[in-house]
């Protein structure tokens, strides 16, 4: 048996979880609908499935795999749960093109924070690939980009700010953190509750796209990331989560016809290149001695 080393069993747990994640966008669109209501249920089924992988972890594997593990877990799905609340109540109060340029920066806050509380210092070559994404993704959203902020954007800020706590914490905690996820998600579902018109969808294919997108999709997808930080610096794991932006256009185009501009093919163009020549440096380099 070949035995990985930890930083490309980071790569592929943290490309997997970001490629997964990219569909996200177009199983949304395809059950239409209630922002909240969506993220509401969502949150649910997240926890559901969340309880049903740690029992079976439990019973077939006896391998001890909690919804809380330890006050790091807890922080961090409080954390995911948050970001999730920011991320779907920022859609609502500006454009769509501004809430994904900023919760893009999630990276550049997770080398900070990493820098500050973690003393891990930040290669050059994750610097300079995030500034090349973060151009690749203004260039995706610059049609859309409007020039004043408002508080629509202060809350996607905050989902940003959000994901990168987690992504530190994660590292910082030798705990396995798989689940925070989900328990993240039943947070912000009672935090929803209060708010969403109505708990019923109107057609039955919304039911089963639903299940498909909160009990398998999301846990499996945001999971995976959540146990990444734990083999890579968080600010390279922040980097994967662009990958949502730049694919999930080109899912919508393959299956919905909705066709993406030349900003966006160029942007995604980039980021897929940019994180590609990263993960090749990032496998090449030697780690820091400790």
């Amino acid at each position: 048996m070949v035995v990985r080393p930890p930083r490309e069993i980071g790569l592929i747990i943290a490309f997997v979880g970001a490629f997964l994640l990219s569909f996200d966008t177009l199983l949304l669109r395809m059950i239409g609908g209630d922002p909240l209501q969506i993220a509401f249920w969502r949150g649910v089924l997240m926890f559901v499935s969340g309880l049903f992988t740690s029992r079976t972890a439990k019973r077939i594997a006896n391998m001890d795999l909690r919804m809380v593990n330890g006050p790091a877990g807890l922080v961090v799905a409080a954390c995911y749960g948050l970001a999730s609340v920011c991320f779907v109540t920022s859609a609502l109060l500006t454009s769509v093109a501004n809430m994904l340029v900023i919760v893009a920066t999630a990276p550049l806050w997770a080398a900070i924070g990493s820098a500050l509380l973690l003393q891990e210092a930040t290669p050059a070559r994750t610097w300079i690939a995030s500034i090349f994404s973060f151009a690749g993704i203004i260039l995706v959203m610059w049609p859309g980009l409007t020039q004043s902020l408002n508080t629509g954007d202060i809350i996607a800020f905050g989902a940003a700010v959000s994901m990168a706590t987690a992504f530190v914490i994660s590292r910082r905690s030798s705990e396995n953190l798989a689940l925070a996820p989900a328990t993240g998600g039943l947070l912000s579902a009672l935090t929803l509750v209060l708010f969403i018109p109505k708990l019923t969808f109107t057609d039955s294919y919304q039911y089963v796209i639903m299940a498909l997108e909160g009990a398998i999709l999301i846990p499996l997808a945001l999971g995976l990331i959540a146990m990444a930080p734990r083999f890579l610096p968080a600010p390279q794991v922040g980097l994967f989560l662009l990958l949502e932006t730049v694919l999930g256009p080109l899912w919508i185009w393959t299956i919905l016809g909705e066709e993406p501009t030349r900003y966006a093919l160029s942007g995604g163009a980039l980021v897929i290149l940019t994180l590609l020549a990263h993960s090749i440096l990032s496998l090449g380099a030697r780690p820091r001695p400790s």
